[in-house]
This record gives structure tokens, sequence and C-alpha cells, in this order.
């Protein structure tokens, strides 16, 4: 009776463990651009100077390819500051000839929680960047993307395999070349109709979540300068619409603190576009917060100008 019921309870995990590995082998066969990230770390480890971090608006923004500097961009959707400052802290080892680190201060940047431990990303940096992130003894649910975020991956599995949405254009930077579909492109970049729109944006101020990032922030900017890194704090364009929305006291105190470490840490390059809508319209952008690749060339190219004069 006892082997009956053992047999049966393997002959009914046998496929849900199957139906697991194909789920799982279905979403690493999707194009990311962590994949991309994986192997050109992995193949220029030992000639990459520039290191950039941040969110995905440093991810859209910053195509290192277009940097003639060797550059590494490991930016990434929902990355805060002290996912930034352990990546940094587990490649500076492999990355020799590591010169200069781009870190993002966006709008919202020291008025957002911190990842914290058990950011889903993880697994990501684990199992393509071998950067153990985890706060405990990884085991196999840890190396799981589809796990990491369930709801996020069957989405994509659904787009991927069952829609056929297949417009990514990754080089082999991990930079979507292709990346312009979007809202703005959707309303075909009329300004008096993305101005009638709502948007994602952070409307509530914390001193508290402020003082907490602050001090991480000027934290890490410390041990940068003890390992003789270059910093350059990177503001990205936002348009209009985006800059008109701005809570003032969160912009304020992010102004504060950008002043307070521009006095501390002299050496710092400060390069803010945040505001620029002379060089930047309404057609360089995804959405209001986002740019396009053909926004992306132009911020580049100015940020390849500032990273050449400092080499």
């Amino acid at each position: 009776m006892q082997r009956k019921l053992i047999k049966h309870i393997v002959l009914f995990f046998i496929p849900v463990i199957l139906g697991c590995v194909l789920v799982e082998y279905l979403v690493r066969e999707i194009p990311e651009s962590y994949q991309y990230n994986a192997t050109h770390l992995d193949t220029n480890k030992d000639d990459i100077e520039v290191l950039v971090l941040g969110s995905s608006q440093s991810m859209n923004a910053i195509n290192a390819a277009l940097i003639d500097a060797p550059t590494l961009n490991l930016a990434s959707g929902d990355q805060h500051h002290d996912t930034d400052f352990k990546i940094a802290k587990a490649l500076l080892p492999r990355l020799p000839k590591l010169k200069t680190v781009v870190l993002e201060v966006s709008y919202n940047h020291f008025e957002q929680q911190h990842n914290g431990l058990d950011f889903w990303k993880n697994s990501i940096y684990l199992e393509y960047y071998g950067i153990d992130n985890f706060d405990h003894n990884t085991y196999f649910k840890d190396r799981s993307l589809f796990l990491s975020q369930h709801t996020l991956f069957s989405k994509k599995l659904y787009d991927y395999y069952v829609k056929n949405e297949r417009n990514a254009g990754f080089n082999r930077y991990g930079f979507d070349t292709l990346n312009f579909n979007g809202t703005f492109q959707k309303w075909n970049y009329d300004e008096s109709i993305i101005a009638k729109k709502n948007f994602k944006i952070n409307l509530q101020p914390s001193l508290d979540t402020w003082h907490t990032n602050s001090e991480f922030f000027i934290k890490m900017l410390g041990y940068f300068r003890s390992k003789n890194i270059q910093v350059i704090i990177a503001q990205v364009p936002m348009h209009t619409s985006f800059l008109a929305k701005r809570e003032p006291i969160i912009l304020l105190r992010k102004n504060e603190i950008v002043t307070h470490i521009k006095t501390k840490y002299p050496a710092i390059i400060h390069v803010n576009r945040e505001e620029d809508t002379l060089r930047f319209n309404v057609r360089d952008f995804i959405n209001p917060s986002h740019l396009n690749p053909k926004g992306a060339a132009k911020y580049t190219k100015i940020l390849s100008g500032i990273i050449n004069r400092h080499r």
C-alpha cells in the first residue's frame, strides 16, 4: 500500500517538474538585455573602463556602443542605489581597468524606498552576472527566473510565444536599438494629447526616506573615492510633461543633496540634462520619463564626450 502511494506521488510530480523545467527554459529563451550584458561582461571584463548603473531611465538613455571607452551598462528597471552598490562592489575585483562609474540620480531617487534584501532581480544578477545579493545560502528557487517574478514572466511568455511579439533589437552591449514602442509613439508624438494624459510619478514626499537614501548615497561615493574610481552623477532628460508634474518638495530636496555632494566631493562630475528641453524633444522619448534610441544617441554622445575628457 505504501509503495503504491509513493508510486502515485512520483507519477504526479514528474510532469509537474518537467513542466516547471520547460517554463524556465522558455523564459530563458526570450531575448533580454541581461543575456547580452552577461556575454559582454564575460568577454570584455579585462578591458571595461566604464560601469553604468541605475534604473530603466539610464538603461534606455545610455547606449554603450556609442561610448568610446569600453563600457558596461548594468542599469535595469526598478534598480535602486542599494542594488547599484552591491553590483559595483561585486564587480570591482573582476574589472581591473575600471576607471569610471556612472550613477543615476533621478527626481525620485532619494524619496523612494531602496530595493531591500528580497529584490526579485537578485535571481537575474546571480544567474547571469554571478553576483550574489541574497542574504542566505542560495538554492534552486533563487536561480529560477520564472519563480522570481511569475506574473511578469507569464506575460512575457504570452507576448513572445503566443502573440509573437518579437520587436526587440539588442546590440551586443545589451541596448535595445528598436525600443521606440511606447505611449508617445502610440499618440503620434502629439504634445496636446500627451499633456492631457496621466502617468506614474511619485508625488508623496518622505523626509525619513530622504535622510536614509542621502546618507547611503554619500557612503557609496566615499567608497568609490577610496578606490580611486571617478564618479559621474547622471540626470537623464525628462519630457516637459514629466517636468511640469514634479512635486516641488521632492525636487527641492533632491537638488539640495546634489549640491551638498558637489561641495563635499568636488572631483565628482555632474551631468545634468534632466531639464534639457532644447536638445531633447518629444520624438526623443518613449514616454514622459524614458528616452528612445534616438534620444539615447544624443544623450550618450554628451556623456561619451565628458568621459573622454577625463580618461
